[in-house]
């Protein structure tokens, strides 16, 4: 088996200027979703800085003493719930 080197040599500037087309796509995908990100986050942070301050002023309105509560013990204390409640409805069979 014989290798061609000079028909090597010929196909790697085609193949060089298929992989930097294919760089210069992904470049420009990237920098559109950050311009689609900076464009979109602008207006969501907006909102939730607004519905953040609102429930804010709701929470001091109700009770001041209120202490955050973390996600985790949030998590904790809905799965005591979950694990503490039966469920006397399930039923294999109507026959037994």
């Amino acid at each position: 088996m014989k290798i061609d080197t000079d028909a090597f040599l010929d196909s790697l500037p085609i193949m060089g200027n298929g992989l930097l087309g294919i760089f210069i796509v992904t470049a420009v995908l990237i920098i559109g979703i950050y311009i689609l990100k900076a464009l979109t986050s602008r207006k969501a942070e907006a909102e939730a800085k607004t519905e953040l301050a609102a429930e804010k002023t709701e929470e001091t309105a109700v009770d001041p003493s209120l202490k955050k509560e973390s996600a985790m013990d949030l998590m904790k204390e809905r799965e005591k719930k979950d694990f503490l409640e039966t469920d006397d409805t399930f039923t294999i069979s109507n026959d037994l």
